[in-house]
């Protein structure tokens, strides 16, 4: 989210790929397990409702473990349309994982890229079209916002 220096917190200035993390976002209830994922359509933002980690089966264990109080975690599906670097934005200090069938893909740049706003962290990842899996897991609570969006 904010850092030290802002005076206040604003989706007025976003970056143009990631503008529309200021539209209202749709209700998503993330999968506890890989096998009914549901889809999030790239370009929207949507709020996740996830569950307790203890509930969760994850497809790959995830890249870096995060035990905050009332963890929570949840999978959903993206299809990404062309090949290029997509980014995954987040309200919350989650961890994210973006798996190609079985493999976890490499995560690419990532922080705090949009300071100043409700996006807490965004990461990137060079995808392809097709069917991905993104694992959120580590979350502080059972709430997030999230946005998968292409890099312009």
């Amino acid at each position: 989210m904010g850092t030290p220096d802002c005076k206040e917190i604003s989706n007025a200035n976003l970056p143009t790929d990631l503008a529309a993390w200021a539209r209202p976002p749709i209700p998503i209830a993330a999968s506890a397990k890989t096998t009914n994922a549901p889809s999030l359509t790239p370009g929207t933002p949507a709020r996740l409702t996830l569950h307790p980690s203890a509930g969760v089966t994850l497809a790959q264990p995830a890249g870096k473990v995060r035990t905050p109080a009332n963890v929570h975690a949840g999978l959903i599906r993206v299809r990404i349309p062309a090949a290029g670097t997509w980014r995954v934005s987040a309200s919350q200090p989650l961890w994210i994982d973006v798996l190609s069938g079985s493999t976890a893909l490499p995560s690419g740049k990532f922080g705090a890229l949009a300071p100043c706003t409700t996006i807490h962290k965004v990461v990137e990842f060079d995808l392809n079209p097709g069917d991905h899996l993104i694992q959120l897991s580590g979350n502080p609570g059972p709430d997030v916002e999230l946005m998968v969006s292409e890099k312009k």
